[in-house]
């Protein structure tokens, strides 16, 4: 299990990063422009809706698909995997047919009146952008086929392929503009699914047509997106509002959240993906076994070692986050004035990174416990504080007050999800490890902004690329030198002390 972790982490880091270039690339040669603009808003409606699909597949489908095939009952897997195959393939087909037919209506229904050239410019986005959804959400599908069967490999593969064709495409384009941001994404995910189509081929799984066998597996699967629908629903809709609200502040504020957004979710993916993949099993396993001591400690070690990360990361942007800005994007169509721009948004963005990581590592020992109740109160909470911030953010025309709805949401999710792990394990170590954590990562980081802070200024003159290193080199190396010395590098990895339970002797009578 941790070698297919591994993989899966390194090649999603990949994919971060192939993804980036992609960015950097529409930044440099459209900026902030309206082109821009309604790409980003496009896209909006399929990434949601491939979102939910493949959350709600993951919950649903893979863990009786895996039980199926780890019992044996291969017949009866492939009746389950054939049935739930022609209902998702008839489900992308279906909402890319709504995207492709009615764009127009859908864009009307979000963005505000009076702004036509955009609706009428994200319409036609949004006409091309649905198309990725067939060989999008049919190609997430087989690639959980594949990895009922243990062939992790090529399902993680197949979104780096995505990503290396889309950029290449957009690379050699004469002329980047909409047309080309839309052709090169729909040829990215059309090699997505070929590469999956290619590993599932060389498996020789049967696809039957008689599957009557799965009728009554299907049907609950499907009864099963009642519950989990509308949480997955909403709590994927934050960045969708975000995005809609920014929209209402004017042009080029959806390209700039982009950005910044983009920076964001980079540092997400790396800090959640790799722990997420390995903590729902493991939770789950340790649950049935009532050890809830040792959850406990699980998660006094996660707090304290996300918090210390989070925080160098986040202090980092806050030092840095303009001159790496401008080191990433600051070129062609894109001036000093949009670095400034979003290295403000990324600033505010990062502040979500530690209620972000921790409610998710907590979301899925709810998860474990199959607890689809709270999920759907944590959405609702998600929602409700991202549309206040928002609205509240539009109304002023504040694009950075619209962004810290990110924040406010994950912070008012992770107190939910805090006090609903109270309810289960004895959470008062975990607060107070997350209250030491934040006094010891100061102490770490105090001295270190202070000689960045001096290096900034005597290296004004270095090229971009040269004082970015060296600011960044000499914070790390302060922070880490400093972390040695005070042997507080011992304590964020080492395991709680006196919370296991000692086994006492036995008495001869």
């Amino acid at each position: 299990m941790l070698r297919s972790t591994r993989v899966v982490v390194l090649l999603g880091v990949a994919v971060q990063i192939v993804a980036f270039l992609r960015t950097a690339i529409i930044a440099a040669t459209l900026g902030t422009s309206p082109d821009v603009d309604a790409y980003n808003l496009g896209l909006i409606a399929p990434g949601f809706i491939s979102t939910v699909v493949g959350a709600w597949l993951q919950m649903s489908f893979i863990g009786r698909y895996a039980s199926l095939i780890a019992t044996h009952e291969t017949d009866l897997a492939a009746s389950y995997r054939s049935r739930m195959l022609v209902l998702v393939t008839a489900s992308a087909v279906l909402f890319a047919g709504l995207c492709y037919i009615v764009p127009e209506p859908i864009m009307r229904l979000f963005l505000p009146h009076g702004q036509g050239a955009m609706v009428s410019a994200s319409a036609e986005a949004l006409k091309l952008s649905g198309l990725t959804l067939i060989p999008i959400v049919i190609g997430d599908f087989l690639g959980l086929v594949l990895n009922g069967h243990g062939r992790f490999f090529a399902a993680a593969l197949a979104p780096l392929a995505n990503a290396v064709v889309s950029v290449l495409g957009l690379r050699l384009w004469p002329s980047p503009d909409l047309t080309a941001l839309l052709l090169t994404l729909l040829a990215g995910s059309l090699a997505q699914g070929l590469v999956i189509v290619a590993a599932l081929l060389r498996t020789r799984l049967a696809f039957p047509l008689q599957t009557r066998a799965a009728a009554a597996d299907v049907r609950t699967t499907l009864a099963l997106a009642l519950p989990l629908l509308p949480a997955m629903m909403l709590s994927n809709s934050v960045a969708a509002i975000i995005q809609f609200r920014a929209a209402q502040i004017g042009e080029g504020a959806v390209a700039t959240y982009g950005y910044a957004s983009r920076l964001h979710g980079a540092m997400a993916q790396v800090l959640v993906m790799g722990l997420s993949t390995v903590l729902l099993p493991h939770l789950a396993a340790l649950w049935s076994r009532g050890e809830k001591a040792q959850i406990t400690i699980l998660f006094r070690r996660l707090a304290r070692c996300t918090l210390i990360v989070v925080a160098y990361v986040t202090v980092g942007i806050w030092l840095m986050g303009d001159a790496a800005t401008k080191v990433l994007f600051q070129r062609g169509a894109f001036a000093a004035q949009h670095t400034e721009q979003v290295a403000r948004l990324w600033l505010i963005l990062s502040l979500s990174l530690f209620p972000l990581a921790f409610g998710t590592f907590i979301a899925k020992f709810c998860q474990a416990l199959r607890g689809a109740g709270s999920i759907l109160a944590s959405g609702v909470i998600s929602f409700a504080a991202t549309w206040i911030m928002t609205w509240l953010g539009a109304s002023t025309g504040n694009l950075e007050m619209v962004t810290s709805a990110i924040a406010v949401s994950m912070l008012a999710s992770t107190c939910f999800w805090l006090f609903w792990l109270s309810g289960h394990v004895d959470i008062v170590p975990i607060l107070g490890d997350i209250g030491n954590a934040s006094l010891r990562a100061a102490l770490i980081l105090l001295p270190a902004i202070a000689v960045e802070r001096a290096l900034s200024l005597s290296a004004a003159g270095l090229p971009d690329i040269v004082d970015l290193l060296l600011r960044g080199l000499s914070f790390t190396l302060v922070a880490l030198l400093l972390s040695i010395l005070t042997q507080s590098h011992q304590w964020f990895l080492s395991v709680p002390s006196g919370d296991i339970p000692q086994v006492q002797p036995k008495m001869n009578s």
